[in-house]
């Protein structure tokens, strides 16, 4: 199993700075077996069930945020429950972590066990263990890199959850401006981002924030003329 099984970690940054960095951000991916085809004639096939990923931070490092599976922490580390594995389909997390300051060098960040429960099959077998580092630097021109574009996507995207979910309580507490303003920001990030990188899935993330800040400002307020247009803060 491990043969096929793939791993890609990729950090925002190149190398951050020796006084520490917060947040920095690392997209992990992995998947089974080739890539699937876009068109499928028959349902995947399940793999392996129940994939977790346990991370063990290093001393003076933080794991701050866990985005896109379900996770706990534990005595032992952060446990990530990925779910089952399709043969050829991608799956992807975000982890957002806090740095403290290192001398410059290549410095270890966290451990990683991943492990899964094949087929028919009750016990759990791990199928890789690996040391994730990041370059820590005090060099101008690495520091001034730009980010890595498809983790900066992922970043973005990521946002809308936690921002739907603070507009839903402003909206539920009665500050239906307050809570419309907030989605109606993100969506213009979104389209901008859009514009500015001819990717049509930032335009489709900003179609689904303007249906939901029109669906809010109906059932919580009202808010809205016969054009579809919100009377809260227009």
């Amino acid at each position: 199993m491990n043969s096929v099984f793939e791993v890609c970690y990729s950090w925002n940054r190149e190398a951050i700075p020796t006084g520490g960095a917060d947040p920095v951000y690392m997209m992990v991916e992995w998947r089974y077996g080739a890539p699937a085809k876009r068109l499928r004639k028959v349902a995947p096939k399940i793999v392996s069930r129940d994939m977790e990923l346990l991370l063990k931070p290093e001393f003076g490092i933080e794991l701050k945020g866990i985005y896109g599976c379900r996770s706990k922490e534990t005595d032992i580390g952060y446990i990530l429950r990925l779910g089952d594995v399709y043969k050829g389909e991608s799956k992807q997390i975000l982890l957002e972590f806090a740095m403290g300051p290192r001398v410059s060098g290549k410095a270890a960040i966290c451990s990683a066990y991943w492990s899964t429960r094949k087929v028919k099959q009750s016990q759990r077998v791990l199928l890789r263990r690996e040391q994730l580092y990041i370059q820590y630097t005090s060099h101008l021109g690495m520091l001034r890199q730009p980010e890595d574009p498809k983790v900066e996507k992922t970043i973005k995207l990521n946002e809308t959850v936690p921002l739907i979910k603070q507009a839903l309580r402003a909206y539920e507490r009665g500050r239906a401006q307050e809570g419309s303003n907030l989605l109606r920001r993100h969506a213009d990030a979104l389209l901008i981002e859009a514009a500015r990188k001819q990717d049509l899935d930032y335009y489709q993330e900003a179609e689904i924030v303007e249906k939901l800040r029109y669906h809010y400002g109906i059932t919580y307020g009202g808010a809205y003329n016969s054009h579809g247009k919100t009377m809260l803060c227009e």
